[in-house]
């Protein structure tokens, strides 16, 4: 006969069990930041592989090819806001002098409001919803001005973080890579080898490539926007090639600010900036990413825009950014682990 221990026995081992992976969602869900630093430090070393190879093939040392590759980045980002800072204020200064001219539309605005409330009393007054609006923007602004010396502090503690993680992985990845694969069978440590390879290659090539894109169609925007004589274009320009770190959604999203202030300049404004939008994507779509990112993760758009949803709701920007190398990964080791796996079963059971 069963002792009560060894009837209770699988009752206490389920229930420790669902304890342990009650903690360890709790970890994760309190690691979030740092595993989020941990992969962009991965992503930026796996970018780096390819221009470190060429400068070690030019007897350049490996932590001193990162350390120069950063070096150099920081100074065109330096250099970048050097030419870049003037035009800003210039551009926010003519904010001030367009200000009657933009007054006049809000008095059109008010005309339309006030035609609506006629039919619907309940609505509050016009003067009303703008005094909420303006009191809920000076009080987020102050909240983030407040804020700013410690959201400062913390940027720089990241990228000094994600400096010194990408600059370890680059420089000791071989022996990273070694030590990986003692934990695996001998007989899979080649293929296991060849996976990893891949992986790190694949990301690596994406992130390089997304940031070239990302350069030209911020620039193709700031001179589409000059031509067509919108303000703020460099602001804006800016915002457009930042939303294209984000697959799929980022760049209309990003373009939300770009057609809300064409759209204050008049209908043929908006309709040129609209127009000039479609134009740069189905560009990039057509030409320039093919030619520049190629199919460098070959991912389904459905998984895309799942993981850049859920990359967004876990770590907000830099989560969707993150998002779909993340997803890239997991894609290639259900192609090339789990599916090869499951059709041996299948062919062993039948």
């Amino acid at each position: 006969m069963q002792s009560v221990w060894d009837k209770a026995k699988p009752i206490y081992v389920a229930l420790l069990l669902a304890i342990l992976s009650w903690i360890a969602l709790q970890a994760l869900g309190r690691l979030t930041h740092v595993l989020l630093i941990v992969f962009v430090s991965i992503l930026f070393a796996a970018a780096l592989t390819g221009p470190v190879r060429r400068l070690e093939g030019w007897r350049v040392p490996r932590a001193v090819s990162v350390i120069l590759i950063y070096v150099v980045s920081l100074a065109l980002v330096v250099g970048l806001l050097w030419f870049v800072t003037p035009p800003l204020f210039d551009q926010v200064a003519n904010l001030g002098d367009r200000a009657p001219e933009y007054a006049e539309r809000y008095e059109g605005v008010q005309e339309a409001y006030e035609e609506i409330r006629s039919n619907y009393g309940s609505l509050p007054p016009f003067d009303v919803q703008v005094e909420r609006l303006g009191n809920a923007i000076l009080e987020r602004a102050g909240q983030r001005a407040i804020a700013l010396p410690s959201a400062l502090f913390a940027l720089f503690l990241d990228a000094l973080s994600v400096f010194v993680i990408s600059l370890l992985l680059v420089t000791n990845r071989e022996r990273i890579l070694a030590f990986t694969l003692t934990l695996v069978h001998p007989d899979d440590r080649k293929f296991v080898g060849g996976l990893l390879e891949k992986m790190w290659t694949r990301v690596g090539t994406y992130l390089r490539a997304k940031l070239i894109v990302m350069a030209i169609v911020g620039a193709l925007t700031y001179v589409a926007l000059l031509l067509i004589g919108v303000p703020f274009a460099l602001v804006l320009a800016i915002i457009v090639a930042l939303g294209e770190a984000i697959p799929r959604a980022g760049p209309w999203l990003a373009r939300i600010p770009l057609l809300g202030i064409a759209a204050l300049e008049g209908l043929a404004t908006f309709g040129l900036v609209f127009a000039a939008s479609v134009v740069i994507e189905n560009g990039k779509g057509y030409f320039i990413s093919p030619y520049v990112e190629g199919d460098q993760l070959d991912i389904h758009p459905l998984l895309v825009f799942v993981s850049v949803l859920v990359g967004a709701t876990l770590g907000g920007f830099a989560g969707a950014f993150v998002a779909v190398p993340l997803a890239a990964i997991v894609d290639l080791f259900v192609r090339e682990v789990v599916v090869p796996w499951r059709k041996r079963e299948i062919a062993e059971s039948s």
